[in-house]
């Protein structure tokens, strides 16, 4: 997700403190200070805090609007949703008898105090623009109503005593590991996995860990013994090492000997072999992408004044790379679920359409508008619009030069013949969420070999062996050739297919790699005419 991963701090005089808050004072007292509003990055000072942004941007909506992506009627509800600060919510963690005891005893002894409150006229301590106080609500569609949310602002938690217990209490279990606090739209992607205890899974963005919790969850969740291991297990990469730090810190809550952590690009991560050479390919893949993330503008209300068109333009490229890598590492026979944070056609059905025209029918993308049929979402679009900062483009009339848009972000007839209504958008004014795309995808064959890329950078020189033709009698010996990019790969093999290679040829791709040291290296013998 977008905006994702942890920060640590050092404080001054070489102290160090990661992951907790320093309060010189010791204990804060429980009084509201005003200038400490909810949602802030500004450390609790008031700098950056929620009431502070300017919480619109024509160029968003005009966009949005245009992009088609909210039903007739809804737009005036989207917009006022995405202006009020995301409510807190968190999952009990594990399942079965242990996790329903935890929810009763919530339910029944901690949330059903809260109404006593509101009726003992507590909440009148509050400001008449502050929401009524209400009790938590599972959410749901959420198995077993073991996933909750509440809407109370900081201002109430700390006025109300009464309400204090519960934020102690979200403060408290999630430390211990009795619950996890996660956002409602997050928690959605696993389910779809359908992940089984033999599953080998592979989260390849996987940072901050929260996800990757779930899938750990379901890896154990399936066995009916307790106290039995799981015989799949789980592979969480990200590319930050520092959130690959966080991510251990987050999963070792479940204590699962079936985790492994890995830190690497996810759009180059390689197969997973066995010490006898054996390839291990994955039963399960979340390919959760970095992205522009508008859809979290609830809890990070900076995003409105630097939302731009651009943003997601820049990442569609990278999103679609690693998703094409996650499908080659699937097994036939795999799921892959993409998502992403954001409302962005162009960084959620462009990539999917992509998908399906370079998998040339290797890829299925699932129908699941009958799974957790409780989850409000509506279906992708199946046309959509690229801009750039000076307006909308379409596929033709795409101008040459500065013009930063892509050809697999157009839509055309193609992907218009597409089930792209097949994937979901989660929009937060449906179920008072943050926003959120998915797609399900089934892999039926093995995918195609992937093009080169002529502008990918080779890590070191290659050599490649070939034959050359030295004089007129067609007489042919070997040459070794150094190349040092794809273009030099590319031109090598486009001279092959036109015929044997002759000394006009060499000195034409040599002249190509611009000479010196790229020039052929003829220490095979050959370059004799």
């Amino acid at each position: 997700m977008g905006g994702r991963g942890g920060r640590g701090f050092k404080r001054k005089g070489g102290d160090d403190r990661v992951l907790k808050r320093d309060f010189k004072k010791g204990k804060r007292d429980n009084v509201w200070d005003p200038s400490k509003e909810r949602g802030g990055r500004g450390g609790g000072n008031g700098a950056g805090a929620y009431a502070s942004y300017d919480k619109t941007n024509e160029k968003f909506e005009e966009y949005y609007k245009a992009q088609k992506i909210v039903p007739d009627g809804e737009w005036d509800d989207f917009m006022a949703s995405l202006r009020t600060p995301l409510p807190t919510s968190f999952r009990i963690n594990g399942s079965g008898k242990y996790a329903e005891d935890i929810r009763d005893q919530i339910e029944n002894k901690l949330f059903a105090k809260v109404p006593d409150v509101v009726d003992a006229g507590a909440a009148a301590e509050c400001e008449p623009t502050e929401p009524e106080v209400k009790p938590p609500t599972a959410v749901r569609w959420y198995p077993d109503r073991l996933a909750w949310q509440f809407n109370y602002s900081r201002q109430q938690l700390r006025r109300l005593p009464h309400l204090e217990s519960i934020h102690e209490f979200v403060k408290r279990a999630n430390e211990y590991g009795s619950i996890t606090r996660q956002e409602v739209v997050s928690m959605i992607p696993a389910f779809f996995l359908k992940i089984e205890p033999h599953h080998l899974v592979l989260d390849m963005c996987a940072a901050p860990g929260s996800k990757t919790f779930q899938l750990l969850e379901m890896l154990h969740g399936g066995l009916n013994d307790p106290q039995a291991l799981p015989e799949g297990f789980v592979v969480a990469n990200d590319v930050d090492i520092k959130r690959c730090n966080l991510l251990t810190h987050q999963t070792k809550r479940v204590n699962s000997p079936g985790l492994l952590v890995t830190n690497h690009e996810a759009q180059n991560f390689p197969e997973i072999k066995s010490m006898g050479g054996r390839t291990f390919p994955f039963d399960s893949i979340l390919c959760d992408v970095p992205c522009s993330g508008d859809g979290t503008m609830r809890k990070a209300p900076d995003i409105w004044p630097r939302w731009t068109v651009g943003n997601g333009n820049g990442l569609h490229p990278l999103q679609l790379k690693i998703a094409m890598r996650a499908a080659h590492l699937l097994k036939i026979g795999g799921r892959l679920v993409y998502s992403t944070c954001t409302f962005n056609p162009i960084e959620d059905e462009a990539v999917v359409a992509a998908m399906l025209k370079q998998s040339d029918g290797a890829l299925e993308l699932v129908d699941m508008s009958g799974e957790m049929p409780n989850l409000r979402r509506v279906p992708g679009v199946k046309t959509w619009q690229a801009w750039d900062k000076h307006g909308k483009h379409d596929a033709e009339g795409r101008p040459e030069g500065p013009f930063k848009c892509h050809p697999t972000m157009f839509s055309d007839a193609e992907s218009d013949a597409l089930p792209l209504e097949r994937c979901m958008r989660v929009l937060p004014h449906q179920d008072d969420t943050g926003g959120f795309f998915i797609a399900v995808f089934d892999k039926k064959r093995e995918m195609p070999a992937a093009p080169e890329d002529p502008n990918k950078k080779l890590r070191g020189p290659i050599t490649v062996r070939t034959e050359l033709t030295v004089d007129t009698a067609e007489q042919r010996v070997s040459v070794t050739l150094t190349l040092w990019n794809s273009h030099d790969l590319r031109a090598l093999r486009e001279a092959e297919a036109n015929g044997p290679l002759v000394p006009e040829k060499e000195l034409l791709l040599t002249q190509a790699r611009g000479g010196g040291r790229r020039g052929a290296d003829s220490r095979g013998g050959g370059g004799g005419g």
